[in-house]
C-alpha cells in the first residue's frame, strides 16, 4: 500500500508541474524584441521655423522639437496596427493636422513639412 501512495503523490505532483509549466507562454519568434513593437517617425523640416511635433492615435503624446530646415527621428511605443496622425506646432505660427496614414508595428513612416505649412505631407 505505501508504494501505491508514493506513485499516487509522484503523479500528483508531475500533474501539478505541467500544469504551471503550461501556463508560460513560450516566446514568439517572429517577435523582433522592442523594435518589433514600435514605430519610426523620420522627418524633414523644409519651413524655417521650428516645430513642436505630437502624435495623434487614440490619444496624443509628444514626439519632440525639430528645428528649422533641419531633420530628427523619433521612435514611438506602437503595439497594434492603428491610424496615425501628426501635429505640427510652429514657433512663431500655425499648427496643423497632417493626413491620416495606418502604421504598425516595425513600420517607418516619413513626415515632411513644407513653406506653407498646410502642404506638410505625411507617408510611409
Amino acid at each position: 500500500m505505501t508504494r501505491r501512495v508514493k506513485y499516487l503523490a509522484m503523479a500528483v505532483t508531475a500533474m501539478a508541474l505541467a500544469g504551471c509549466a503550461g501556463s508560460v507562454e513560450p516566446p514568439n519568434p517572429f517577435e523582433g524584441g522592442a523594435a518589433a513593437r514600435s514605430i519610426r517617425i523620420n522627418v524633414i523640416n523644409n519651413n524655417f521655423n521650428e516645430a513642436t511635433l505630437r502624435a495623434v492615435a487614440r490619444t496624443e503624446r509628444r514626439l519632440g522639437i525639430v528645428p528649422g530646415n533641419g531633420q530628427e527621428s523619433f521612435t514611438v511605443a506602437w503595439p497594434t496596427v492603428d491610424d496615425l496622425r501628426i501635429r505640427i506646432d510652429l514657433l512663431a505660427g500655425d499648427d496643423i493636422l497632417t493626413n491620416r496614414i495606418s502604421v504598425g508595428p516595425g513600420d517607418t513612416v516619413y513626415l515632411t513639412i513644407t513653406n506653407p505649412l498646410y502642404r506638410s505631407l505625411l507617408r510611409r
